[in-house]
């Protein structure tokens, strides 16, 4: 009899759990008129959108802010649904009409991804996938280079660029003559960001800084000073610490960034199937007239 209690008990708590479990999915967020929005929705909205995800994993404490704009955002729309509904818009031709490509729209994306969802890709695949195009996983070439910057405003007149210079140059012998680049770096450079740092500023690939700046910079040998370089912010004295060659990044560095580009492909390549196939069962009819080329296409 006491077992029977206990079992009796453990079948009401499982069925209360599971009633409040799913009293938890169902739970509505908002409501207008017949309109009803529930926390699962949400949920899948945020799921769903990738600026959102995003700024979610630099700023998590702000999800309920999120939350409260989403939801916010789905009351106005449903307000203005129903008024539009009120003044008889949902029976308007052009409304009519919209409403019909936006069906087409939804079904047609709900179609492809109910068709994706059993594509699968092997590592086999995806490793023939980066044999074939070794050249987008390519790293251009870098430098890794310290520098020294004398600041010139904007406004500055010729005066100020010619001191400006002529300071730089004085700089450039001391460091010619054998005095630390950090330690000058320190004392002179005009660039918060790096002085501390004696000047680096890390590694820098082509193609990521201005391209005069750039030319210069990239002609350089390792451990070489440069004359004093000009770009918009002022005179730059730049110390080459080591080039690296362009290279093609092995399989294994740039695995997931090739199995989504393998994913993406396959998921083109079945569409073009899927219209290909369908195209031969619907017979879609295309009337194009090109006056401007003096001919008249159709296609049937």
């Amino acid at each position: 009899m006491k077992n029977l209690s206990i079992l009796i008990l453990m079948v009401l708590t499982i069925v209360l759990n599971f009633r409040i479990l799913l009293a938890d999915e169902e739970k509505i967020l908002a409501e207008v008129g017949p309109y009803k929005l529930y926390e699962k929705d949400i949920n899948e909205m945020i799921k769903k959108d990738s600026q959102i995800q995003q700024f979610l994993n630099s700023k998590p404490e702000l999800k309920e802010e999120i939350i409260k704009t989403l939801v916010n955002r789905w009351v106005h729309i449903s307000i203005l649904a129903l008024a539009s509904k009120k003044e008889g818009l949902e029976d308007n031709p052009e409304v009519k009409k919209e409403l019909l490509e936006l069906e087409k729209v939804i079904l047609a994306k709900k179609y492809f991804e109910k068709k994706v969802q059993n594509l699968e890709i092997s590592e086999k695949e995806i490793k023939e996938y980066y044999e074939k195009n070794k050249e987008k996983y390519k790293e251009p070439e870098s430098i890794h280079i310290k520098h020294i910057l004398i600041y010139i405003p904007k406004d500055a007149d010729k005066k100020a660029q010619e001191e400006a210079l002529s300071k730089a140059n004085k700089i450039r012998s001391q460091l010619l003559k054998g005095v630390k680049f950090e330690e000058l770096a320190k004392i002179y450079s005009d660039d918060t960001g790096s002085k501390e740092k004696g000047g680096d500023l890390g590694i820098i690939k082509k193609g990521q800084t201005l391209p005069e700046f750039e030319k210069e910079i990239f002609q350089l040998k390792p451990g070489e000073i440069s004359q004093p370089i000009r770009s918009p912010y002022g005179y730059h004295i730049v110390k080459v610490e080591e080039k690296f060659p362009e290279k093609i990044l092995p399989f294994e560095k740039v695995k997931d960034l090739a199995k989504e580009e393998c994913f993406q492909e396959k998921q083109e390549q079945l569409m073009d199937k899927i219209l290909e196939d369908l195209s031969k069962e619907y017979q879609p009819k295309i009337y194009l007239n090109f006056e401007n080329k003096g001919s008249k296409n159709g296609q049937k």
